[in-house]
């Protein structure tokens, strides 16, 4: 009897804690069961591609200086390659000799070149693509002699300045090397010493591979064909 009062007393007393451990329990459990959903949130959201943009924090600019060998013009073909002696009949009046009274046999020494000497500049537009223009100098020198006795007669230089639009095409990115192709396209003048003329015409150069190595300062080397020389290297500043 008395037993069955102890329970009737302590049974609502049992009924109201149970409820607030059970209650307490669902609450501790609720943060726990939305940790999940808010990393699934996170992990199923589109990423955004590591370097889609860093090209528009680098310098933009690009300044750079080179030497090709044997560039190629309109009169001359590719400098360097061949020349040689020559000997052809010439009228001497065109080399002003004093004593000239008939046409005299020359000859014309073995020409020489510096190779193709271009300054350059660029724009990055895009990530891959740059603009600019490159600027380039080529000369050729020679002497003729009269071939009775060698004595010079003239010279017989030609110069070549071009000045032409150019697109460069970056087909590999990394911070230290970069590879690329290029094309400039643009008026170019020969002038001709001898006889003081000049013959204007659309230059072209291109390079089918080029490497540069560095970050602002860099070296670089190229292969290519036309104004600019078929084997080219020289240095450039990134700003």
């Amino acid at each position: 009897m008395i037993l069955r009062n102890i329970i009737r007393r302590a049974l609502p007393a049992l009924l109201l804690a149970a409820g607030i451990i059970a209650a307490g329990t669902a609450a501790a459990r609720q943060p726990a069961e939305a940790s999940p959903r808010r990393a699934d949130t996170q992990r199923n959201a589109p990423r955004r591609t590591v370097g889609d943009d860093t090209w528009r924090t680098e310098p933009r600019h690009d300044l750079s200086l080179k030497v090709g060998a044997f560039p190629f013009t309109l009169t001359n073909g590719h400098l360097g390659l061949g020349g040689g002696n020559g000997t052809a009949w010439f009228y001497p009046g065109i080399f002003a000799t004093p004593d000239a009274m008939q046409f005299v046999k020359v000859r014309r020494s073995p020409r020489t070149t510096a190779g193709g000497l271009t300054l350059a500049y660029t724009y990055r537009v895009t990530q891959a693509l740059a603009v600019g223009v490159a600027f380039t100098y080529t000369g050729l020198y020679g002497d003729v002699t009269d071939a009775r006795n060698g004595r010079r007669i003239a010279t017989d230089n030609v110069t070549t300045l071009s000045a032409a639009p150019m697109l460069r095409l970056q087909w590999l990115n990394r911070p230290i090397v970069r590879c690329y192709s290029a094309l400039a396209i643009g008026p170019a003048v020969d002038m001709r010493s001898i006889d003081d003329s000049s013959e204007a015409y659309i230059g072209l150069s291109g390079t089918i591979v080029g490497v540069s190595v560095g970050r602002r300062l860099y070296g670089f080397a190229e292969v290519g064909a036309g104004m600019q020389g078929i084997f080219s290297a020289g240095i450039g500043y990134r700003f």
